[in-house]
């Protein structure tokens, strides 16, 4: 079963911004007010660029990279709810690891097995 982290409700005043990490797929929603949403610096070249965009009452804006982000109100006051993607539990992650271990695990004996087969008796 995936762990789905609760959202997180963001109320900002005129001009007012705030700066925190995201994950990679989070979903910024604006619920009230005109955001404009800053992604995390990023060299293009030899310049730092940053992802901007604007997000009116009802838009979606989804975070393409992890990395610390900012939002800001632009006019009045503004509401934003922030989706962080699913994660996959702890014990989901240690079975599939283990599946991946045994699989190479049989791929060497397998191959161990062909190997010591063909050698002839001395």
């Amino acid at each position: 079963m995936q762990h789905r982290p609760a959202p997180r409700h963001l109320e900002l005043d005129a001009g007012e911004s705030l700066f925190f990490h995201s994950k990679a797929g989070s979903a910024l929603i604006s619920t009230s007010g005109t955001l404009l949403v800053t992604g995390a610096p990023r060299w293009l070249g030899e310049q730092v660029f940053r992802d901007a965009a604007s997000l009116e009452p009802g838009q979606s804006h989804t975070v393409a990279d992890d990395g610390w982000i900012t939002v800001t109100a632009q006019h009045g006051a503004a509401a934003c709810l922030v989706s962080q993607p699913a994660r996959v539990s702890l014990p989901q992650r240690l079975a599939v690891a283990a599946q991946q271990w045994l699989g190479r695990l049989s791929g060497i004996t397998q191959a161990a097995r062909g190997r010591y087969r063909s050698a002839k008796p001395v």
